[in-house]
């Protein structure tokens, strides 16, 4: 292909398609990048020089399988519209709907173009991290953590954040790092369980050219969230090997990249998850005694669903007014048999399921009516056994104090009672019979006020 495109034309095709406000990405015969413009820089983390006459596989965390370039190349068919979640070699998550066309000259496939819109706020310059008042939760056991959590952030410590799978570890993770000093710099996250050993250990600690056969300049994962926030997901996946190269990290706060000769001293902050009790991690060999205590300067369970039910409530109004919002159907809340159903459920995939369940629910939902048992139960993945599994009791102290914050509290509701009570949050609360944290939601909800700036409102 160099002999049919030149040099000079390359230029050129690069100068043009920085003009174009969409990601462009443009290969040859043999996968390498030929014109890579700063929009898809900005969506992948690469600046456009890092990417170009790179490989498809030395950027991506692709295989010839799931590369939608690669396709185009192979099959000399077009991919329209095709919504791809895939890595960069930088640890980026990315989430993208690609347009993937082969470049077809004199019958000879000699490259593929890739046009990549990102999806839903998928794009890095635009994605917000969650905070810790994003936190949804009134039972003792969501605010200790809350409270561990707001502690951590004010220091530079590491902190371990074991939780079963669903109930909100990544979301506790960026929390910290938004309240802490570091929140102007990078929050970067990698799942431990996704690379294997061999192509992670280049990720996080960088390669320098001449290191190995194909080996490039890449910074690793610490230099990249250096005056920031790193988050390692499932850190008792890692291979022993990594665990004691991450020690050695954490003590020393420097760095040797594959290839290097030479140390890079980093500054980061580590947070690190687990998914299974950190007693069990040590006692199956998962993880390395030394390293659990030098992760776990400050420690935090987050408990799963079914040990704080009281919260289930204001979870379900919030993702029914997210999805009802983001579909533009109106759900005014739930059924009284929702909430009582909910409450009675053991929710095995915690937060994520109850969110999931709800978004599915919405979409069969009747416009202007309550969400309906009925709805929710025909997105369970196991449907009739969750119907008959546990049936909801007629009443019960738990779901007679939540059925009557099922609905949906209006503006107005919230606004008259808001000014009655001269803004004071407590009282406020108690006249609209909810808590002072529900109707601290529905007033950063509505944007009538910041509840904590109330001084009667009391702390956490």
């Amino acid at each position: 292909m160099a002999d049919l495109v030149s040099p000079d034309l390359w230029r050129t095709y690069q100068e043009i398609c920085e003009w174009v406000p969409v990601g462009v990405h443009i290969v040859d015969k043999q996968g390498r990048t030929r014109v890579y413009n700063r929009v898809m820089g900005e969506i992948d983390g690469y600046e456009p020089a890092q990417a170009l006459d790179k490989s498809l596989f030395d950027l991506y965390d692709l295989t010839e399988e799931t590369s939608t370039l690669w396709k185009a190349l192979t099959t000399g068919k077009p991919i329209v519209v095709r919504r791809q979640v895939y890595f960069a070699r930088n640890g980026r998550r990315i989430v993208t709907r690609n347009r993937t066309k082969p470049i077809v000259l004199g019958g000879e496939v000699i490259g593929a173009i890739e046009i990549a819109h990102p999806e839903a706020d998928a794009s890095p310059s635009r994605r917000r991290l969650y905070t810790l008042d994003d936190v949804l939760g009134e039972s003792t056991a969501i605010r200790r953590a809350l409270d561990l959590a707001r502690r951590a952030a004010r220091t530079r410590a590491s902190v371990l954040i074991s939780g079963e799978t669903g109930v909100g570890k990544e979301l506790f993770a960026q929390g910290i790092h938004t309240a802490s000093p570091r929140a102007a710099g990078p929050f970067v996250a990698q799942n431990c369980a996704a690379l294997p050993a061999g192509l992670l250990e280049g990720m996080l600690f960088g390669t320098r050219r001449g290191g190995f056969t194909g080996a490039v300049d890449r910074p690793g994962l610490f230099e990249m969230a250096s005056g920031g926030t790193l988050l390692f997901d499932e850190v008792h996946t890692l291979d022993p090997s990594l665990q004691a190269k991450l020690l050695r990290v954490l003590q020393e706060q420097t760095v040797l990249p594959i290839g290097g000769t030479r140390e890079v001293r980093v500054d980061v902050r580590v947070i690190a998850t687990l998914n299974v009790p950190p007693r069990q991690a040590l006692e199956r060999g998962l993880l390395r005694e030394d390293l659990l205590y030098r992760l776990s300067a400050v420690y935090i369970h987050v408990p799963p669903l079914r040990d704080r039910r009281e919260d289930i409530p204001l979870l379900l109004d919030h993702f029914v007014r997210v999805y009802s919002d983001a579909c533009g159907i109106d759900v005014p809340g739930v059924e009284p048999e929702v909430v009582r159903w909910c409450l009675d459920y053991d929710w095995p995939g915690n937060v994520r399921q109850i969110e999931h369940m709800v978004e599915g629910a919405i979409a069969l939902a009747d416009p202007g009516r309550p969400l309906a048992l009925a709805h929710l139960l025909a997105v369970h993945p196991l449907a009739e056994q969750a119907a008959h599994a546990r049936p909801p009791a007629a009443s019960s102290p738990t779901a007679d104090r939540t059925q009557r914050t099922s609905r949906r509290l209006d503006l107005a509701t919230i606004s008259a009672a808001y000014r009655r009570c001269g803004g004071n949050v407590s009282a406020a609360a108690r006249e609209l019979g909810i808590s002072r944290q529900r109707l601290q939601y529905y007033l950063r909800r509505y944007g009538l006020r910041n509840a904590h700036d109330d001084p009667r409102s009391g702390g956490h």
